[in-house]
């Protein structure tokens, strides 16, 4: 399920530090049931020794202005925010709790709602193209000849970037379905030029990368999967969030002010 919505702070703009992502993970776990926030926050869907959140959410996209002698990033007038999980309960009590509450604070900022609509789009082809709404980032952790740990973080061309990603998505499959795909095949190919993007996540380093995507799979639920529940890891904090370019079918509900 995706949920898109714009949001409008009741000043002419809105600050935020740079690197907020963290901002706006808590105040997604705050608008869920208190129990179900724990759960996802303290553990997770276990799939052997890793723990996944399964869901992910974009970057804030609007008109804004980087300001370097305080460190944050300001927000002029409307800006669109993507929620994506394919857990029903946590879409439905999102977006409930925004309606609700007439919004969401992310930080000291309290953004009133101006439109939401939550959507479940239908994949029919084996082949769709999507572009990225935040970094999608795969990586490893590798040693220096002297046994220090290093993380090297790979780029969309590199093979191994398309077999991580495969890889991580399965287990989400596994999770989701209960089940295996009826084909293991996914295939990811970067269109054009793809750009790098360094991030922060609470004082961590966190390199990735957007641009333009071509998914194909055999079994279409990987696709729904990939737009559902993002691509790579670290998608609960606020990686890896794609959107399809064309249009799908699917049912959607909305509410606006």
């Amino acid at each position: 399920m995706l949920l898109k919505m714009t949001l409008q702070s009741e000043k002419p703009s809105f600050r935020l530090p740079i690197h907020y992502n963290y901002l706006i993970q808590a105040a997604l776990y705050d608008l869920l049931d208190p129990d179900f926030a724990q759960f996802l926050h303290d553990r997770g869907y276990r799939h052997g020794k890793r723990s996944f959140r399964l869901f992910t959410f974009s970057q804030l996209q609007g008109k804004y202005r980087i300001l370097k002698d305080t460190k944050q990033i300001r927000f002029f007038g409307q800006v669109s925010l993507s929620v994506h999980s394919p857990l029903a309960p946590f879409c439905q009590s999102v977006m409930n709790a925004i309606v609700r509450e007439d919004g969401i604070r992310i930080g000291q900022a309290h953004l009133n709602v101006v439109h939401i609509e939550c959507e479940e789009p239908q994949v029919t082809d084996k082949t769709i193209y999507v572009k990225t709404l935040s970094p999608v980032t795969v990586y490893s952790t590798m040693y220096r000849p002297d046994g220090r740990k290093f993380t090297h973080y790979f780029q969309p061309r590199d093979p191994d970037f398309a077999e991580l990603i495969q890889k991580n998505l399965l287990k989400k499959f596994d999770l989701v379905y209960q089940t295996v795909p009826t084909s293991v095949r996914f295939d990811i190919e970067p269109i054009g030029k793809s750009r790098e993007r360094v991030m922060m996540y609470k004082g961590i380093v966190i390199k990735g990368h957007t641009g333009t995507f071509k998914l194909s799979a055999d079994d279409k639920r990987l696709l729904s999967l990939a737009l559902d529940a993002g691509i790579g890891i670290k998608g609960s904090q606020g990686f890896g969030c794609i959107e399809c370019l064309r249009p799908l079918k699917g049912g959607e509900m909305s509410h606006a002010r």
